[in-house]
């Protein structure tokens, strides 16, 4: 599965771009504005956090990355055909931006894994917004993270 992170072109994602270049399977789409509800054609799904895909009807208890499906009118306007969701984290888990980053990441790719698992449509490129990523978390931090979280996800 390819990984796509979206961004507007600048500092952040030039910084992304160089500490992850090693990593085949990332990918990177510029956006001349990063705007969540619009993200860049060709992706078989997107994540986005549990308020923001409300929509589309999460389970808002649910501890675990849900996959959810768009409509066929959510397409036409530019949707991929699935959304990945954030998780509900709990008052056990850590309360730290790195740490809630981890977790979201690691719960996205356990959705998309099982869906792939059971579903025809496969989930083949998953897109994150890099400012979902980066919100207390820096450039480095991230490619750090990326770094760990992937190579399970490249094994599969």
């Amino acid at each position: 599965m390819k990984v796509i992170l979206i961004d507007e072109i600048g500092e952040t994602l030039t910084d992304l771009r160089k500490g992850l270049r090693d990593i085949p399977t990332i990918e990177f789409a510029e956006v001349e504005q990063a705007v969540y509800m619009a993200p860049p054609p060709g992706l078989d799904a997107v994540f986005m956090t549990l308020p923001a895909a409300e929509r589309w009807g999460p389970n808002f208890k649910s501890r675990k990355g849900q996959v959810l499906s768009t409509s066929l009118r959510d397409r036409e306007r530019g949707f991929p055909p699935f959304i990945v969701t954030g998780v509900n984290l709990t008052p056990a888990d850590p309360t730290d931006p790195l740490s809630q980053v981890r977790i979201i990441l690691e719960e996205a790719f356990a959705a998309v894994t099982e869906h792939n698992h059971h579903k025809e449509d496969r989930i083949t490129s998953l897109g994150f917004w890099v400012k979902t990523l980066t919100n207390g978390v820096t450039s480095g931090n991230l490619v750090e993270l990326l770094h760990k979280t992937l190579p399970g996800l490249q094994a599969q």
